[in-house]
């Protein structure tokens, strides 16, 4: 499975950015942290991670989950662990993208970005469609003129009664409709062909300054094709780190990879 990971030290996945950002891609930089790591740790590593991607000139941005920076003691906790990091990347250039995939973390996570985001332009925080949620969450990043990551969620984010894919498709849909009627920079995370192909037409119709994500190893072809044919900034998710495992375990659990 290291097919979808970028390596397991910061090292590696450095150098699988910088081939990446070769073939015209950009990079997603996610560590992975195991599960004893402190917030400590993590601020240090992390710092660590942008200072060297900035001295690389490596192309593209890191993806950050607040849980990791002490979320889970209060979103004003994590604020002051997190704004040092986000002062440095915004240094360099680069975007922040904080995670959100843990439901009971959903309103902790936007209340952090809320936070952040007057001093922060360049931060940006993840929507996932399968969330009951998103519609709301969405209107209120888009009234602070915040940036958007839209994905459909994975579905360990279901809480209650599963939602059937084809519904957490159509709100994918819906919500990619008002980001590109109402919003400027934002992301489309998606692997899903039909939902490329509307964001291409929605593209057509309401010109913006957006990017397609996708995982790294699923469908790098795809990436290739909306730079090169469909002239599309597009930038892969690469995790790494001694933590990473546990992102393909996601992956393998919400079916879009195999245990072969």
């Amino acid at each position: 499975m290291s097919g979808y990971l970028a390596g397991h030290t910061m090292e590696e996945a450095l150098e699988k950015a910088r081939h990446h950002n070769k073939e015209g891609l950009g990079t997603l930089l996610a560590p992975h942290w195991p599960l004893e790591a402190s917030p400590e740790d993590a601020m240090k590593e992390a710092m660590e991670l942008v200072t060297t991607m900035g001295h690389r000139m490596i192309r593209g941005g890191v993806s950050l989950d607040p849980r990791n920076f002490g979320l889970d003691e209060g979103w004003m906790v994590a604020m002051e662990r997190l704004s040092p990091l986000v002062t440095r990347a915004e240094e360099y250039g680069y975007g922040v993208w904080l995670d959100m995939e843990d439901p009971d973390a959903a309103g902790a996570t936007i209340d952090l970005y809320l936070g952040l985001r007057p001093r922060f332009p360049h931060l940006a925080v993840t929507i996932p469609a399968r969330m009951p949620r998103s519609l709301a969450d969405l209107e209120l990043i888009r009234k602070v003129r915040g940036r958007i990551r839209l994905v459909k969620g994975l579905p360990q984010l279901d809480t209650g009664t599963p939602v059937e894919e084809s519904e957490v498709a159509n709100r994918f849909r819906l919500l990619m409709e008002i980001l590109f009627q109402e919003s400027n920079f934002f992301a489309i995370a998606t692997h899903d062909p039909e939902l490329i192909s509307s964001a291409e037409s929605l593209m057509e119709k309401h010109p913006k300054m957006f990017e397609f994500q996708m995982y790294m190893g699923i469908s790098d072809g795809e990436a290739r094709r909306l730079v090169y044919e469909g002239g599309h900034p597009t930038t892969l998710y690469l995790p790494f780190g001694e933590g990473a495992s546990r992102h393909v375990d996601r992956l393998v659990a919400s079916g879009k990879v195999s245990k072969g």
